[in-house]
């Protein structure tokens, strides 16, 4: 496998116009593509690291920033003084990462999963016939979702973790609709998990994604463990747990090979 940062914009005139983390399996290919969603912390080093662990497990994986604002070479010399915002924030700095992710505007955060699902599609080490799958943590969760129900035609897996707002009970500001609102045209499988413990998230947020995504008819499965709660799949954090990561881990390897 082998890694880095790459710019999912061609044009040699912008200057880190979509920044991402691309993992390639060893090997010829091409390979099923994976989009990896961050949370609210943005592009750390816990999802770098996601990233890497699919594509060691034969999958292409490239993780965007979602922070990261284009930036033409004409704007840097006037806005150089300009503070430019992180692509990642420690997980001491939770102020940061929360006034980030409050600001990332579901428009910014389609437009970011668009170019990368363009840019994986794109690829010659990448097969899609079926389309690529998404993978979302957290806030990121939530836009996995909404990239599944607005690139119908080129997401065929989605899984979403412990995602908040999905049913509209708590949207990050400038959405305009419950992404449930959106699920109709869903063709994507989709995996959910939860923890039981992450008070974050009311128990009729998950009631409401279950109702219609099952009166919709649509292929998803929800698992709820117990004894986790927020974050119980960040490894950097106290709140992780080890079985309910594997599990879902397995679970979500799965649907990828099932559809990819």
């Amino acid at each position: 496998m082998h890694s880095g940062m790459i710019d999912m914009e061609s044009n040699t005139t912008l200057v880190q116009c979509y920044p991402a983390h691309e993992a390639i399996p060893d090997g010829p290919g091409p390979f099923p593509a994976v989009i990896v969603a961050h949370d609210r912390f943005g592009l750390s080093s816990s999802i770098r690291g996601i990233a890497n662990r699919l594509a060691n497990s034969g999958f292409y994986a490239l993780a965007p920033s979602f922070y990261a604002m284009p930036t033409s070479v004409a704007d840097v010399a006037p806005d150089f003084m300009r503070p430019v915002l992180p692509v990642h924030f420690g997980d001491d700095d939770e102020a940061g990462a929360d006034n980030a992710a409050s600001n990332l505007s579901d428009e910014r955060a389609a437009a970011v999963f668009r170019q990368a699902i363009g840019y994986a599609i794109g690829r010659a080490k990448v097969r899609s016939p079926r389309g690529v799958g998404v993978l979302g943590f957290a806030m990121g969760g939530r836009q996995a979702f909404l990239a599944a129900c607005r690139n119908a035609d080129d997401v065929a897996a989605c899984v979403s973790f412990y995602a908040k707002g999905i049913a509209g009970f708590s949207t990050q500001p400038g959405a305009r609709d419950s992404p449930l609102d959106l699920a109709r045209g869903l063709r994507a499988s989709l995996l959910f998990f939860y923890g039981e413990l992450d008070t974050s998230i009311a128990r009729r947020e998950r009631e409401a994604i279950r109702d219609r995504l099952t009166a919709l008819g649509k292929d998803f499965r929800m698992e709820v463990f117990h004894d986790a709660g927020q974050d119980f799949f960040s490894e950097d954090l106290d709140t992780h747990r080890i079985y309910a990561s594997k599990v879902a881990w397995e679970a979500s390897l799965a649907l990828f090979r099932r559809c990819l």
